[in-house]
């Protein structure tokens, strides 16, 4: 009796895992020569949470590359946990891509499990409103025209990577007799806790199989 009390609390625990929606917020904000980012991670309703900061974003020449240098916070529970600056340089990001290729040489169909992964993530708020001049009304004129096309542009390629579940707001205000540039990005993400982990699994096991593969296998476009 009391083992079967034991499965029963191990499946009750395991469905409540798989039914856990976790929100992602994202919020970004450039006004002038100032950016900042807020990244949080949140589920029952906010009791669990965590959130990532970027006060501070500056681009740095280092040689021949410029590395972006910024300052992270990381606040757990409404309190701040870690404090770092972090810097990102050329080397680093062809590392991630050389990375990316080699794991897309391990994992069978990796490219159709994240666009499968991606589909699952619900947007349920979409919002980019921006301000912005030149100082010249001709030019202030035609770049409006233009940022409302990069903005089109992005939210159609996001809308078919995501599903969404909101209307995405946009605007682009122009200022006519004045230099200026204020931009703000608010995006609301959820996603079950059961998908990420099925796609985990399903990563993990595609990686174990490649293993034992032969290349010719693994990387049919290079056979």
């Amino acid at each position: 009796m009391l083992a079967w009390i034991w499965v029963m609390l191990i499946l009750v625990v395991i469905g409540l895992i798989v039914i856990t929606p976790v929100q992602i917020t994202l919020h970004y904000r450039r006004a002038g020569e100032e950016d900042h980012l807020l990244v949080e991670l949140s589920a029952w309703f906010r009791l669990i949470r965590r959130t990532y900061e970027i006060p501070a974003m500056n681009v740095e020449r280092a040689g021949r590359m410029p590395e972006l240098v910024a300052k992270m916070r990381t606040f757990q529970q409404g309190k701040v946990k870690k404090e770092s600056v972090n810097d990102i340089t050329g080397r680093q990001v062809k590392k991630w891509s050389d990375l990316y290729q080699e794991l897309l040489k391990r994992v069978h169909d990796l490219r159709p499990l994240a666009k499968a992964l991606c589909k699952r993530v619900r947007c349920t708020r979409l919002e980019w409103h921006t301000q912005m001049g030149t100082g010249h009304a001709d030019e202030t004129g035609a770049l409006t025209g233009i940022v409302w096309g990069v903005k089109s542009v992005i939210v159609g390629t996001f809308s078919h990577m995501v599903t969404l579940r909101a209307i995405p707001r946009l605007s682009v205000q122009p200022v006519w007799n004045e230099s200026v540039l204020h931009t703000e990005v608010n995006v609301h993400l959820r996603i079950y806790l059961g998908h990420l982990l099925h796609s985990g699994l399903k990563l993990l096991f595609r990686m174990r199989r490649g293993k034992w593969l032969p290349k010719w296998q693994t990387t049919p476009s290079q056979a």
